[in-house]
């Protein structure tokens, strides 16, 4: 398993949506990666801390589109899933029954 802040870098490199105005976004990710990293390395009462800023990495991912719920909000959700038959009736008709 790799480190946080390299999880983090190599998932934005593959959000070719983001533009130079995402940048501080894209920082504080980064820095809440780095903070989480280095308090887990320390054990303790540091990981418990460090483990709280977890949310808030994870929805600054989501507003940059770096997880599947933000994705499917920002209108980037290439999951590479199969939409079911039935699903797709669904979407196609219109009917949610």
């Amino acid at each position: 398993m790799g480190s946080l802040p390299e999880s983090v870098a190599a998932a934005v490199a593959e959000m070719d949506w983001l533009t130079p105005a995402d940048q501080a976004a894209v920082d504080l990710a980064l820095r809440y990666a780095m903070q989480i990293e280095a308090g887990i390395s320390r054990g303790g009462q540091d990981a418990t801390r460090a483990l709280y800023l977890g949310p808030h990495l994870l929805r600054t991912l989501a507003e940059l589109g770096g997880t599947p719920g933000g994705r499917t909000t920002l209108g980037h959700n290439n999951s590479g899933r199969v939409e079911s038959t039935l699903t797709r009736l669904r979407r196609e008709l219109g009917n949610s029954a």
